[in-house]
């Protein structure tokens, strides 16, 4: 499991979902199909599963948050 962290302020979805920490950004990921060479998905997950200081924390969150806006998903 990764390492604590919520996200201040939550991060909403356009689909009505909110992400609060990296459990939550965890699970979104899985749930997406991988688009080789469109997007981040399997990089995004790797960062977050491998997670174990809280700075490696903050850098998967904060990719997460990226990938999010790279997909315009966010409310």
């Amino acid at each position: 499991m990764a390492i604590e962290f919520h996200f201040t302020p939550e991060l909403h979805l356009k689909d009505g979902r909110v992400i609060r920490d990296l459990d939550d950004a965890l699970s979104f990921a899985r749930e997406q199909e991988a688009r080789p060479g469109v997007d981040q998905r399997d990089e995004i997950l790797h960062k977050i599963e491998h997670a174990r200081r809280k700075e490696e924390a903050h850098a998967a969150a904060h990719s997460f948050l990226r990938w999010l806006e790279e997909l315009e998903i966010l409310e």
